[in-house]
């Protein structure tokens, strides 16, 4: 049967509607979660880092490395902070994913102090650019309005450095524009995809375990009944006087043990308006 693509519960981002929901889907996924932020700091950290040898081979001992040796020191350890406090935590805290935002908008502003300091090519800006745009929107685990906006922050602040401080052309700018638009629109649509994927898998797990679950309730419940419910089958050998019943290891005994023992059936004496007509009718009849 064919399964419609619209699902009420998502919204467009593909992230759960309601909000408790969103957060019980992250808990569930917080070991996915955590492992790639982490690892995606760490790998952050690492490029910054590792360039500072580019940047002692094409500056040499000039006043800017030593303002770049800063900037990468101080950003590298930020990221490290950050991928130690994801990794220490034992389940998804609200503000993960505004710490992920500020990581986001600490690298894009790494990145434009790099560009200024170095006074790099705006193609090699531009390529960062691109590569962060790419890691924001596949590797970092944030709301998808966090990562969306941090991306557009990340395009026009680099058009912006790049225009003021490197002496971007009127024509590279409108280049960079519409080359980081589609960028951008490929990044949504396949965050987007990603998270309606898997959130219904999640929510088709949940369903799957709650019905496992009340099938073993039910399984559990009717193996009970069986349990309790004894019959009474074949022919039963009974007295013609006193009417006790004989069980299978040839003992007799009286009908209402017999049949309690057998059964979750239990006895309150009576009489019947016959008997109590043989046993008591003179005493009726006075009366």
């Amino acid at each position: 049967m064919h399964r419609s693509t619209d699902d009420p519960h998502l919204s467009f981002s593909g992230e759960f509607r309601s909000p408790e929901k969103e957060t019980a889907y992250r808990q569930f996924s917080w070991n996915d979660l955590q492992s790639v932020s982490r690892r995606t700091l760490h790998v952050f950290a690492f490029m910054i880092l590792v360039f500072l040898v580019v940047d002692i081979m094409s500056l040499g001992h000039q006043p800017a490395l030593y303002y770049l040796f800063a900037l990468r020191f101080t950003a590298t350890v930020g990221l490290v902070l950050a991928a130690r406090h994801i990794h220490r935590s034992a389940g998804y805290f609200p503000n993960f994913p505004h710490l992920l935002l500020g990581v986001q908008i600490g690298v894009s502003v790494t990145i434009w102090l790099f560009a200024v300091l170095r006074q790099m090519p705006t193609a090699y800006l531009g390529v960062n650019t691109i590569l962060c745009t790419l890691c924001f929107y596949q590797f970092l685990s944030g709301r998808f309005a966090f990562t969306v906006g941090a991306n557009i922050f990340l395009a026009l602040g680099s058009m912006t450095f790049g225009f003021l401080f490197l002496e971007m052309l009127p024509t590279e700018l409108i280049g960079s524009l519409f080359f980081l638009v589609p960028i951008n629109f490929l990044g949504i649509t396949i965050l987007r995809s990603i998270n309606r994927s898997k959130r219904r898998e999640y929510t088709a797990l949940i369903d799957y375990e709650r019905i496992n679950t009340e099938k073993e309730k039910l399984i559990h419940e009717l193996q009970t009944a069986l349990a309790e419910v004894k019959t009474l089958q074949g022919f039963l050998p009974i007295c013609a006087q006193c009417h006790k019943i004989r069980d299978d290891e040839g003992y007799w005994e009286s009908i209402e043990k017999y049949i309690q023992d057998r059964t979750s059936a239990q006895f309150s004496h009576s009489i019947c308006p016959e008997c109590r007509v043989t046993l008591y009718g003179q005493f009726l009849k006075n009366r």
